[in-house]
């Protein structure tokens, strides 16, 4: 059968929850002035004696007696805090990112910080004072050694020993002299202390005031800056400065209510209190918005996050009413309200604060338990009200329509933003509606806010309208000129503005037919390009063709003077009929001759024309004078480049509908085409002619042309020889036009023809595709 065993520890134990487990010597002094709180004190002193290579920390708390020292100090791992629940935010400070917490281990800090610790305690009022002397190296010799054998001394001593700066405990409190340091003390490392033990000084005063000082024994008697005397938290002061917050105090029937920004202070305002039942009581409120920017400071200062440290707290003639604040209260409904829009409302984490509240003896109760708030009754209600509609609602309604309406100011912590013409614009509003408030008298303004903008622009009729009510609620007479002077100049600005846009508007018409004519001579397209594109090789190759062309003129012209001498010699009457009616059919042959020559020299001609016209923008091959491509975009190209704006001639236009048609062809032969059928559109008094694509079968567009022009005269026109060559219906007229569009579309495969009953100009042209 086995033997009941225990486990044995041993000596190293002291390092593993001493100098191992709290490395840093802030986090140890931390720990150690942590304890002080624990035990009621309401003043902590720490000096530091380098010269001696001892830190004294002196508090007046409720002391140990010898039994108390043997029982639970010498007791490792022994914690009272853990034992009763914590309500103090100091439990949740993590400084220097260390925390030891309720393990009751914290008493070895004294290890990490000196080789050797004095401790002296003293009860209420008792005569003895206990003494407990360690000497932490005797715990780090043989790790065969066991903790519980190493010995420390507890005795009794009549005085607590002098020190140069402190007062020994008087009633009852503790002091530790840690001897032989472990580190250095100077000014620097005590500033950077006290920065970690401000975060134990309650800015709000929500729990025990506790006094804590530091000391650096240097010879002399001036104290040093930031180093001697007490420790300070200036959170509340650097909130101030940060963000936005406001002061109410509802006193002697009337509600005072101070509103700032970051410092500024914005508005003043005082109202009758609708609160009857807060009669002859004192309320003051002094609540922050906490943006971004200040819940950074809060946290870096405070050593917690202000969500965990709490809201807004009620203190009732100077006691905390507990759960009142609290991380996870939400007494006056601000969360549940905040659901039914994040943007709109405030929640318990985004304000801090405290109310002050003074009264008779039992006009608010607390309930029994004391940590369940006030008794519900009409006091408490009217309490409650106050609190949420004068200063939590009031301060939202600022943070709402101000600051949360610009999406930088959550990280901005100066008051710079607010001389912007849009946040002063969005405080007017805020003062403006209280100004219209029949009840409220503004005590104050910001004049450097609520004033008329530099900027006539920036002047709306609704910030104008917010103005006039605070300067007439509030006789101010320099602000009443100012809003005079803004509409004087707004209503010029608007007659000037009027006379630049009708100025404007016609320069900018002006600029469209510019660009327009532009954009017809700069055009680049598959087609037809710009001048730039020309060079010295196109210019020959456009001069060759115009060679070509000028000899078939030349052609024409030779071959009609050949058959008209022919004409000339024959012109002697013969005797004989036979001989005369033979002359005839020589002259008649002879004429048909002629007029051959003149058509294909008219033709010859318009395509030199063309060719020429439209030299500088052509994107062909010149020495084809042929493309393969899309015709219908070559066609509307040559519309939007050639045809536009044309003096003397009438609009073309020219729809594709979309559609394309793959071929080979001659710009130039298109071109006349084209320019045949509008000329003819002139003589007709035309003022517009409109060329429309349309499907025709498988692989053919037809092109309808149609102008408004006179039309044809059937007592002038055959409308079946206007095809034919020299065929005419003007007095000036070649009778080549028509002809050339049909010898055009001949070679190309297609055909035209004149539609309708006879009286319009109205055609329809066929052309087909590529052979597929």
């Amino acid at each position: 059968m086995g033997t009941q065993e225990t486990f044995r520890i041993s000596s190293h134990l002291k390092d593993i929850i001493g100098r191992d487990l709290v490395t840093n010597e802030y986090v140890a002094i931390f720990e150690l002035v942590k304890n002080s709180f624990d035990a009621r004190a309401s003043s902590v002193d720490i000096e530091f004696d380098p010269s001696e290579r001892t830190i004294c920390i002196v508090d007046n708390g409720l002391g140990m007696s010898l039994r108390d020292i043997k029982d639970k100090w010498l007791f490792v791992a022994y914690s009272e805090k853990a034992i009763s629940a914590s309500e103090d935010y100091r439990d949740k400070i993590r400084p220097a990112g260390q925390f030891a917490g309720s393990k009751g281990i914290g008493r070895f800090a004294c290890d990490t910080l000196g080789e050797r610790l004095d401790l002296y305690s003293r009860t209420n009022n008792s005569k003895v004072i206990s003494k407990l002397e360690i000497n932490w190296t005797n715990f780090e010799g043989q790790s065969t050694e066991e903790f519980q054998e190493i010995r420390v001394t507890l005795g009794r001593v009549n005085s607590f020993p002098p020190v140069a700066n402190q007062i020994s405990p008087a009633a009852s409190g503790t002091m530790l002299i840690i001897k032989d340091t472990r580190q250095d003390w100077d000014a620097e490392k005590i500033r950077r202390l006290r920065r970690d033990l401000a975060k134990l000084i309650d800015p709000f005063g929500t729990s025990t005031n506790v006094a804590v000082s530091t000391w650096l024994v240097d010879g002399s008697e001036t104290r040093i800056e930031d180093v001697d005397g007490p420790v300070g938290n200036d959170i509340a002061e650097l909130l101030r400065d940060k963000t936005s917050r406001i002061e109410v105090v509802l006193d002697d029937g009337y509600i005072t209510t101070t509103l700032y920004d970051r410092s500024r202070r914005i508005y003043t305002i005082r109202e009758p209190s609708p609160y009857g039942a807060l009669q002859g009581s004192r309320v003051e409120g002094n609540i922050f918005f906490l943006n971004r920017s200040a819940k950074h400071t809060f946290t870096l200062r405070m050593g917690v996050r202000s969500i965990e440290f709490g809201s807004v707290f009620l203190f009732l003639n100077g006691f905390r009413i507990f759960p009142i604040g609290e991380e996870f209260d939400d007494t006056f409904g601000l969360n549940r309200r905040k659901q039914q829009g994040q943007a709109r409302y405030l929640g318990t984490r985004d304000i801090i604060g405290r109310v002050d509240v003074t009264a008779t003896p039992k006009k608010f109760r607390e309930v029994s338990s004391r940590d369940a708030g006030l008794v519900d009754d009409a006091n408490k209600r009217s309490l409650f009200e106050a609190i949420r509609r004068h200063m939590i609602f009031r301060l939202e309604r600022y943070v709402v329509g101000v600051n949360w309406a610009d999406k930088t100011d959550q990280n901005r912590d100066t008051p710079d933003g607010l001389e912007t013409d849009s946040a002063r614009k969005r405080i007017l509003s805020i003062v403006g509606g209280l100004a219209r408030a029949r009840d409220i008298e503004i005590l104050y303004y910001d004049e450097g806010i609520v004033r008329v903008s530099d900027d006539p622009d920036q002047v709306t009729d609704e910030a104008l309208k917010s103005m006039l009510d605070v300067a007439e609620s509030q006789g101010d007479t320099n602000l009443l000129a100012q809003i005079e002077d803004a509409r004087r100049r707004i209503a010029e600005l608007r007659n000037q503005r009027q006379e630049a846009q009708e100025a404007a508007q016609r320069a900018i018409a002006e600029r469209y037919r510019a660009d327009a004519r532009i954009a017809r001579l700069e055009q680049q397209a598959a087609f037809l390009g710009s001048s730039k594109d020309v060079d010295v090789e196109r210019v020959q190759l456009l001069m060759h063709q115009a060679t070509i062309h000028a000899g078939h003129v030349r052609s024409a012209i030779g071959n009609a003077a050949y058959e008209i001498k022919n004409v000339l010699e024959l012109a002697n009457m013969p005797e004989d009929t036979d001989d005369i009616e033979d002359l005839f059919a020589s002259i008649r042959q002879s004429a048909r001759r002629v007029s051959s020559s003149i058509a294909g020299a008219t033709l010859s001609g318009d395509r030199l024309k063309a060719a020429l016209s439209f030299a500088p923008n052509i994107r062909v091959d010149l020495k084809t004078d042929k493309v393969r491509g899309d015709l219908l975009k070559f066609l509307a190209e040559y519309f939007a480049v050639r045809l536009i704006g044309v003096p003397g001639m009438p609009e073309a236009t020219f729809e594709s509908h979309g559609l394309t048609l793959q071929r080979e062809f001659s710009p130039v032969d298109i071109a006349v085409l084209v320019d045949n059928l509008q000329d003819n559109a002139r003589k007709a008094r035309a003022t517009k002619i409109d060329f429309k694509a349309v499907r025709k079968g498988t692989n053919r567009i037809m092109i309808k042309v149609s102008d408004d022009g006179l039309g044809i005269d059937a007592n002038k026109v055959d409308p079946s020889k206007l095809f034919e060559r020299g065929y005419t219906g003007s007095a000036n007229g070649t009778g080549l036009g028509l002809y050339s569009v049909r010898q055009i579309l001949k070679e190309m495969g297609g055909e035209v023809e004149l539609v309708g009953d006879g009286k319009r100009a109205d055609f329809e042209i066929i052309i087909p595709g590529d052979e597929k």
